[in-house]
C-alpha cells in the first residue's frame, strides 16, 4: 500500500450473501494500492457480550449495531479513518455519532420497503404498519441522511432510496453483484458432449429461492436428457435425475466446477433483492432462468441470455424449462451473451474501481 493511501474502513455484516460481498471485495482490494482498507466484519454468530444482553439477544439489528460501534471504536483508537463504508443500514443505525465524525457511505441491497416480499414469504408483519412502521421509516431516513453517499445493489433499491426515503439521486451509485471473471469463467473441457442438458440451482434457503418449484418440474416434466444439480444447505429426498450438494462454500473449486459443467442456471426465487449466484453463473457462461423479484430481473435480459418468469408461476417456469432443455443450441447462444454481459457489467475489478471512485468522491478521502 502507498503511504499516502487513505484508510477506508469497511464494516460489513456477514449474514447470507453479504459474506460473498465481503469475500469478493477483499479479493479485489488485494489487487489495489490506492487505498488502505480496514476490514471490520460484523459476525451474526459471534460469542460476545452483546449476545448475552436481553435487549439485543433476539434482534440482529441491535446486536449488529453494537458490534459495529465496538469495531469502529477500536479501529479509530489505532489510527484515524478517512472514510467509512457500512453494509448494511441496520449496522449503521447505532453508529450515527461515528458517521458524523468520519465521512460515511452506506451499502445496501434493500430498503425496508423493498423487503416486504420477504416478510410476506415468512408470514411476518409489514414493517410499515402503525406507529412502529412510521418510527422505522423516520430512523432509516435519518440514517441515510447522515451518509455522504449510498451504494445500491440494484436500480430497484436505488428507486426506493430516492423516491421513498428522500436520498438525492446523485448520492446513489448502483453496483451490481459482481464476481472475479478470471475465476468464474467458461471451461468447455468440463462440459461433457453427451447430449445431456445440465441444470444448476444454488440457494441455501431452498423454499424461498424457488427450489421447490424447480423440484416439482423435475418430478413432473416429460422432457428427457437432462440432469439437475442442487446446491443448498440441507439434504432432502431428490427425484431421479437430481443430485444434491450440501455445504459447498462460496467461490470454491467444487462450486465453480459445477457451474462450468452446466448449461442452464435456474433460480425461480420467490423473494430476493439481488443475486451473486446469477452473476457467477453468467460469468461462467450459463443461460439463466429467474424471476423479477426485487432487483434480480435486472441481471437477465429476457430472450437474450435467459428467461424471466413471473414470481411463483409454476406453469410459466415449467414451460420455459421444457422449451430450453429441448433447444441446447439456444442455451449455448444465451450462454455466450451471459458471459459478454458479465465481462461488461459484472467484472469484480471494474465494479470495484467504480465503487472506490464514488466513495472517494463523496467522502473526499
Amino acid at each position: 500500500m502507498s503511504a499516502s493511501a487513505p484508510r477506508i474502513a469497511f464494516a460489513i455484516e456477514t449474514t447470507l450473501g453479504n459474506s460473498v460481498f465481503l469475500e469478493n471485495l477483499q479479493r479485489a482490494m488485494a489487487r489495489r494500492d490506492d487505498i488502505t482498507p480496514v476490514w471490520l466484519p460484523i459476525d451474526e454468530h459471534a460469542d460476545d457480550v452483546w449476545e448475552q444482553l436481553p435487549l439485543s439477544r433476539s434482534r440482529l439489528s441491535v446486536r449488529g449495531g453494537l458490534r459495529t460501534r465496538f469495531a469502529l471504536r477500536r479501529a479509530l483508537a489505532r489510527e484515524p479513518l478517512h472514510a467509512l463504508v457500512v453494509h448494511t443500514q441496520r449496522m449503521a443505525h447505532l453508529a450515527h455519532d461515528f458517521m458524523r465524525r468520519v465521512p460515511s457511505v452506506i451499502s445496501t441491497d434493500a430498503t425496508p420497503s423493498g423487503l416486504e416480499a420477504y416478510l410476506q414469504y415468512y408470514g411476518m408483519r409489514s414493517q410499515h404498519a402503525g406507529w412502529s412502521g412510521r418510527a422505522k421509516h423516520l430512523l432509516h431516513r435519518r440514517t441515510y441522511g447522515l451518509a455522504k453517499g449510498m451504494l445500491s445493489f440494484s436500480e430497484f433499491t436505488r428507486r426506493s432510496l430516492v423516491e421513498e426515503y428522500g436520498v438525492p439521486s446523485a448520492q446513489v451509485h448502483v453496483v451490481w453483484p459482481s464476481v472475479d471473471t478470471t475465476l468464474w469463467r467458461p471451461n468447455p473441457a468440463r462440459r461433457p458432449r453427451d447430449g445431456v442438458v445440465r441444470l444448476l440451482f444454488v440457494g441455501g434457503d431452498l423454499g424461498r429461492k424457488g427450489g421447490d418449484l424447480l423440484l416439482r418440474w423435475a418430478w413432473e416434466t416429460r422432457q428427457r436428457g437432462w440432469q439437475l444439480d442442487v446446491v443448498t444447505s440441507l439434504p432432502f429426498k431428490a427425484p431421479p435425475g437430481v443430485r444434491v450438494h450440501v455445504g459447498v462454500p462460496p467461490n470454491s473449486p467444487e462450486l465453480i466446477a459445477l457451474a462450468q459443467a452446466a448449461d442452464l442456471f435456474v433460480l425461480p426465487t420467490l423473494a430476493d433483492m439481488s443475486s451473486w449466484a446469477i452473476a457467477e453463473a453468467k460469468s461462467a457462461g450459463l443461460a439463466v432462468v429467474t424471476t423479477a423479484s426485487g432487483g434480480v430481473g435486472e441481471l437477465v435480459r429476457d430472450g437474450v441470455d435467459g428467461r424471466i418468469v413471473p414470481v411463483g408461476d409454476y406453469a410459466a417456469l415449467a414451460n420455459a424449462l421444457d422449451a430450453l432443455v429441448a433447444r441446447p443450441d439456444t442455451l449455448e447462444a444465451m450462454g455466450r451473451e451471459s458471459r459478454r454481459m458479465a465481462e461488461e457489467r459484472m467484472d469484480l475489478d471494474t465494479t470495484c474501481a467504480r465503487m472506490i471512485a464514488f466513495i472517494r468522491q463523496v467522502t473526499g478521502a
